[in-house]
């Protein structure tokens, strides 16, 4: 193992061996998704803007209404505003995280957004914009590669309980792996390309799922090999 290689806890007992550096340095280089992370923090931070919905319709792949989030644009969201700025869902140390009360931070922002024709993959999109340090991006394809399933039918309390889990759950694994993942920072900030320490773990995830390579996977996947090569599939 070198000193970027994760070793990530899966929620349904599988551990994942991912090589970040190479990992998100591929994705980062070739994803095409660089106008989204240079947006990251650059609107209001406690307020959800009218760019901030265009740039997801207009880079990240996303068909969401602007309709949808009429009831929050410009609006004061108290639940945005409650979160520092600087509060870190990897390098925040463990006194700093419960004395900020970390965990029901992102619950009660997750319970705010998620609702109808608002998913999980869009909500936590929006909120890595307000909070790029803080929230990770929990696509279908980060989810499966964390031993879970976004339940789409299930009632927007339930979904948002079920993201803040996850996002927990992220925590643990990224302290776990702060080391590697800071050396992957650094790696990264040597070519210029600057990202969280979250937006970094959750790209690894993704962008180690076999879909995103254009291959077929079961949900019982439980090992990857270094380099981010699947290595046994249940």
């Amino acid at each position: 193992m070198t000193r970027t290689t994760l070793r990530i806890a899966r929620l349904d007992g599988g551990t994942l061996l991912l090589e970040a550096a190479s990992l998100a340095r591929a994705f980062f280089v070739s994803a095409g998704f660089e106008e989204f992370d240079r947006g990251a923090a650059t609107t209001d931070p406690d307020k959800i803007e009218t760019p901030d919905v265009a740039l997801l319709n207009q880079v990240m792949r996303v068909r969401t209404a602007h309709a949808n989030w009429d009831s929050f644009v410009g609006a004061p969201l108290p639940f945005l505003a409650a979160i520092p700025h600087d509060l870190d869902l990897i390098a925040s140390s463990d006194a700093d995280w419960e004395q900020t009360e970390g965990a029901r931070l992102v619950r009660d922002a997750l319970d705010a957004l998620v609702g109808s024709r608002r998913g999980l993959a869009v909500v936590t999109k929006v909120l890595h914009l307000k909070r790029p340090r803080l929230f990770p991006m929990l696509d279908r394809l980060v989810v499966e590669m964390l031993g879970s399933s976004i339940p789409t039918s299930a009632p927007s309390a339930a979904r948002a309980g079920h993201a803040s889990e996850l996002v927990v759950h992220l925590r643990i694994q990224g302290r776990r792996n702060e080391p590697a993942l800071r050396q992957t920072q650094e790696l990264l900030r040597r070519e210029t390309i600057d990202r969280s320490l979250v937006r970094i773990l959750d790209a690894v995830l993704w962008s180690s799922h076999p879909a995103a390579r254009g291959k077929s996977v079961s949900n019982r996947t439980i090992e990857c090999r270094v380099g981010g090569v699947l290595d046994r599939e249940g």
